[in-house]
C-alpha cells in the first residue's frame, strides 16, 4: 500500500528556488521525483535517518525532513535543502 507525499507550501517554494537557482536542474528534478516515489511506497525505510517524529532523507543533491501520517497514509515534506555538489541558496 503506497502513501500520498505532499509538500508543505514552504517546502515547494524552497524547492523552486533550489531549481531555480540550480547549476543541472534536471537533477534537483530527478531527485525531487525520487523523493516522492521512494517515500510514497516505503516511508520507514532504513535509509531515512528518525529524530522524534521527523524524519530526513537523502537523494543527492536534496535533502528533506519530512513526517509521516499513517492514519491518512500520507507523507509531509516539511523542509528541502542541497547537498553535495550544489551549493544551497537562500
Amino acid at each position: 500500500m503506497s502513501y500520498r507525499v505532499d509538500w508543505t507550501a514552504s517546502a515547494h517554494d524552497r524547492l523552486e528556488k533550489i531549481w531555480m537557482a540550480a547549476p543541472d536542474n534536471a537533477a534537483v528534478l530527478r531527485a525531487a521525483n525520487k523523493i516522492d516515489y521512494l517515500l510514497a511506497h516505503d516511508p520507514y525505510r532504513d535509509d531515512a535517518v528518525a529524530l522524534g517524529d521527523e524524519r530526513t532523507f537523502i537523494v543527492e543533491p536534496l535533502a528533506v525532513d519530512f513526517a509521516i501520517l499513517d492514519d491518512v497514509r500520507a507523507v509531509i515534506i516539511l523542509n528541502v535543502w542541497t547537498i553535495g555538489y550544489l551549493t544551497d541558496q537562500s
